[in-house]
């Protein structure tokens, strides 16, 4: 689970190169992160296809997730809401949200799978320089389509 969050990590904080966010997205397996790890042509188009059959799944997860959030919000504003009314748009909101998470970890852990443990090593130690160059500024954010 350590080495997939490192993956994560790495993945969503690497700097973001024009385009749309899918090519920002994509950039760590075809670019410059992807030589420091030495990533085959295979690897690089396997990781490819992992995010182009996940990208649209975890798309509609962040979409349903950004509704059943709006619908909450507008519940909890309303006057005449009930608590029964928010718990009920709550449970909805976190089950979206639950999915949005779950479409997330199963693409990076998938990516994870093709890397060696050597690659794996590697993405940590990207990371950790990452993270020294940060300290003190606020996490960033993956892109979100919308």
């Amino acid at each position: 689970m350590f080495r997939l969050a490192i993956v994560f990590v790495l993945l969503f904080s690497l700097p973001a190169a024009a385009g749309s966010p899918q090519e920002r997205f994509r950039k760590w397996w075809t670019g410059q992160q992807a030589r420091e790890l030495a990533l085959t042509n295979e690897q690089s188009t396997k990781i490819d296809q992992i995010f182009e059959t996940s990208s649209p799944r975890i798309h509609m997860a962040w979409q349903d997730a950004e509704k059943a959030q709006q619908d909450l919000n507008k519940l909890i504003a309303g006057e005449k809401t009930t608590e029964t009314d928010v718990i009920r748009q709550l449970v909805q909101t976190q089950a979206a949200r639950n999915e949005l998470d779950r479409q997330y970890t199963l693409m990076l852990f998938r990516f994870n799978q093709e890397l060696t443990p050597e690659q794996r090593l590697k993405v940590k130690a990207m990371f950790d320089r990452r993270r020294e160059g940060r300290r003190g500024q606020p996490p960033q954010r993956p892109p979100i389509k919308k």
